[in-house]
């Protein structure tokens, strides 16, 4: 089962701005111990449902990941979708819900090799797509990407995301008048 990363291409191809249009890219590999510490850190710094004692098995069912997702963009994420599992097929079940429902809208899809990795526990293969994902998120703090989030009426934003924002103080921005409610409310 080795060898799958030489599908990917250059190392960081698989993250580029470019990746969706030659279809689903495996997360490239991780370069550096402070790489991987640095992913580690940032997952640390959300919370979530259940301890993690083993990063591989604990997020192999998706729900943890599903939480990190939902905790940077709480409007994307329906958790009432993601149910801990210990089976293969509701471990794959959910991946694909993720990969398809969320994962697409922030110009993200996993190649099946990952989702298959992941779901299986496979050492490494959490890390390299946790990775991907904070690079995404990462971009959307930036204003470099913009999720495409349903509901509201339908209308889609023109304002780049803003995690924690609520969109009545981001339309209350666009039309020059204050926010509707002070931060954190």
């Amino acid at each position: 089962r080795g060898g799958g990363g030489a599908l990917a291409g250059p190392p960081g191809e698989g993250a580029g701005p470019g990746a969706m249009a030659a279809g689903p890219q495996i997360a490239p590999p991780i370069e550096s111990d402070e790489e991987l510490q640095n992913v580690y850190n940032w997952v640390d710094e959300t919370p979530l449902s259940r301890p993690k004692k083993n990063i591989s098995r604990d997020f192999a069912d998706g729900v943890l990941f599903a939480e990190v997702v939902n905790h940077h963009f709480p409007r994307l994420v329906e958790m009432h979708n993601y149910s801990a599992a210990n089976s293969q097929s509701q471990k794959m079940y959910n991946w694909s819900t993720l990969n398809t429902k969320v994962l697409k809208k922030l110009g993200y899809t996993m190649h099946q090799q990952d989702i298959d990795d992941v779901a299986r526990a496979a050492p490494g293969a959490i890390e390299r797509v946790l990775r991907v994902l904070q690079e995404k998120i990462l971009q959307a703090q930036e204003g470099q990407l913009r999720p495409r989030i349903s509901g509201g009426g339908g209308a889609p934003r023109s304002a780049p995301f803003e995690p924690g924002v609520r969109e009545a103080d981001l339309a209350a921005e666009r039309r020059g008048g204050r926010p509707a409610s002070p931060a954190g409310a």
